[in-house]
């Protein structure tokens, strides 16, 4: 802690140097490093702080590559602590701004999938899909295991255990001289939940290793206490039936259908009576995480209205207009405005007119 503590001072260091001498891409180069050790020390508040600063700061200097890098960080944190329409508006908006291979785009598209995975979205996988095309060609662990992660929690909604047990067991394989005790936590709990406990050398995060021990309530203390609040949904469900009433509601306030659904079907088998039946759909987020402006613009794209049309619609301007198209696009992981449409459509976000 102590090392951490130093080397956290000498980023603060570089930072107000590289501020006083206005060195833009140091500073820029700084407030990612800063916001980077925040988050993987799962320090939330401190790691928004830095981003918020960052993104403001590289959006200022026209540092686009450091903007859309820290506004993909950004997306993550919000995802881990549950704001997930925050999340997918950050991811949005870097996939409105990339095309192609794009070091951004990958955790852009896996935030997105994620999400959608979590929500319960019938074509979660379509953004899963080009973030691990993508993903193959860097080869890199930090790149790779957010996309498995999702792709592991598909398998377990789908009750495909093979898949689980596989997706993880490689992860552990690929980064067995990779020491990170959260990463370690994650796959192995994975393992664990599929019924195949796994002997691990490495150390493995408090939460998890909580869960691991059947330390249900300390584990969802230890996830509350850092905001993880779907993690803790996860670790309540496996306690009595008041703790799985609670892990219901939290994921009721989420939006994770899934999961939710999966915990009523285990209340009612165990003989539970009175089950929420959860939100009408009218009253749920929507599952691709467009805002209610967004809807609009789509519902108008299906009428065949170009943007000016829309912008004097809805008496915005056509610049807008572009910006809640862009989102749109990314958030459905549509390259056209037609296919939006048609996903749309699929998905029965919009009815057939």
């Amino acid at each position: 802690m102590a090392h951490e503590e130093k080397g956290r001072a000498k980023l603060e260091e570089s930072l107000r140097l590289s501020l006083a001498h206005n060195l833009e891409e140091h500073a820029s180069r700084a407030f990612t490093n800063l916001s980077s050790v925040a988050f993987n020390n799962h320090d939330y508040p401190l790691a928004l702080r830095y981003l918020d600063e960052g993104i403001a700061y590289a959006t200022e200097h026209d540092l686009e590559s450091c903007q859309r890098y820290m506004t993909t960080m950004r997306a993550f944190v919000h995802f881990e602590t549950g704001r997930w329409t925050m999340a997918t508006d950050d991811a949005a908006a870097v996939l409105g701004e990339s095309r192609g291979y794009n070091v951004t785009r990958i955790p852009a598209l896996t935030i997105l999938g994620h999400v959608r995975v979590r929500r319960g979205d019938p074509d979660a996988s379509r953004a899963l899909e080009e973030a691990q095309e993508l993903a193959m060609q860097t080869k890199e662990i930090q790149r790779l295991a957010p996309i498995a992660a999702a792709r592991i929690e598909i398998a377990w909604f789908a009750g495909d255990l093979e898949q689980v047990v596989a997706e993880a067991q490689s992860m552990l394989q690929m980064a067995k001289d990779y020491s990170d005790p959260w990463f370690y936590g994650e796959f192995a709990f994975w393992l664990w939940r599929a019924g195949v406990p796994e002997f691990l050398e490495q150390e493995i995060s408090e939460p998890y290793a909580l869960q691991m021990a059947n330390k249900w309530r300390a584990a969802a203390d230890a996830w509350k206490e850092i905001d993880c609040p779907y993690e803790a949904a996860i670790a309540l469900s496996s306690g009595d039936k008041a703790a799985q009433l609670e892990a219901l509601a939290i994921f009721e306030k989420l939006g994770a259908n899934p999961a939710a659904e999966n915990l009523r079907q285990k209340l009612r088998t165990s003989g539970v009576r009175g089950i929420p039946r959860g939100p009408r759909p009218s009253t749920q987020e929507n599952p691709a995480g467009l805002t209610a402006r967004q809807m609009e613009v789509l519902s108008l794209m299906s009428d065949g209205c170009t943007n000016a049309e829309i912008g004097e619609r809805l008496f915005i301007s056509s610049k807008t207009v572009d910006h809640h198209v862009s989102a749109i696009l990314a958030k459905l992981a549509a390259h056209t405005r037609a296919e939006a449409v048609s996903v749309a459509l699929q998905s029965n976000l919009i009815n057939p007119k």
